[in-house]
């Protein structure tokens, strides 16, 4: 997913979510998928370049998203610390694969999204992923990308509901 000057980011492949997924898992890390990957897992596809992680902020939870992250390509989430990520909402991993740990996703947050998140299990490897509701209150934002996406999550929901 490297990317030359000038150029823009090439979208996540199924790969890389599975990869990011995959080293979660085997660190136990808690964590559920919003943003662009999440919208995908509902049927709303769109290009993203990053996969968003909404995560629960113990000390051990943060220390166990680090070392999985850590793993990735590049290694870059090595450089980062448990205080890294609890003084901060969100922070950007930016390794050949973009991950977003946030700490709140607008006004969602771990423990609220965890309680009817989703999972599905592709070649082993769990992915746990907001729900339609969460993801709509996660992206009650004032970002023009979030309003968009909002408006069609919403009409997603409305089309289930009439199944």
């Amino acid at each position: 997913m490297a990317t030359e000057p000038g150029q823009s980011p090439t979208p996540l492949s199924d790969d890389e979510i599975l990869l990011v997924c995959r080293l979660l898992q085997q660190h136990n890390a808690k964590y559920v998928i919003v943003g662009g990957c999440a919208c995908g897992m509902h049927g709303l596809v769109r290009s993203t370049q990053d996969v968003d992680l909404l995560v629960e902020p113990s000390a051990d939870n943060l220390q166990r998203i680090i070392d999985a992250l850590s793993e990735l390509p590049d290694g870059a989430a090595r450089e980062l610390t448990v205080k890294d990520l609890q003084e901060n909402v969100v922070v950007k991993v930016a390794d050949e694969i973009m991950v977003d740990v946030a700490k709140q996703a607008w006004t969602l947050d771990y423990a609220e999204a965890i309680r009817d998140a989703q999972a599905i299990e592709i070649e082993g490897v769990k992915i746990i992923y907001a729900s339609l509701d969460a993801l709509i209150k996660s992206k009650s934002t004032y970002r023009e990308q979030d309003r968009i996406d909002r408006q069609q999550l919403v009409r997603l929901k409305q089309e289930k509901q009439l199944r």
